[in-house]
């Protein structure tokens, strides 16, 4: 089978599109990553809820992707902090999801200097 097209015409592509982060493989592979945008979307989550998406760059060549989050008092708190450092400051870097019991949230990775 042939993979021209039938009447001549341009092959058709998909678009790109946006690359979501697969949470569990963060977590597993403990992942450490750049934050490089914080956006809060209304109504742009599941069933229309309420979310976060977060732009972060790990250093292993792939492409940026988007972490979601679902809205929350706490998380919305610390996430318009750390999109108003974003802002002021640049990325934050060094940055870990981590799942303590069954939600996730980011945690800075403390480097630790062995003698």
């Amino acid at each position: 089978m042939s993979a021209q097209p039938e009447h001549g015409g341009p092959e058709f592509s998909f678009s790109a599109g946006v690359l979501y982060a697969d949470k569990d493989e963060y977590l597993a592979k403990g992942l450490v990553f750049t934050i490089k945008s914080i956006e809060f979307q209304e109504a742009g989550g599941f069933e229309d809820t309420d979310r976060w998406a977060i732009t972060v760059s790990v250093d292993d060549g792939r492409p940026d992707e988007i972490i979601t989050l679902q809205s929350n008092e706490a998380r919305d708190a610390e996430l318009k902090a750390a999109a108003g450092h974003i802002a002021k400051c640049g990325p934050i870097r060094n940055t870990q999801l981590v799942k303590p019991g069954k939600a996730f949230y980011f945690r800075k990775v403390v480097e630790t200097k062995h003698p």
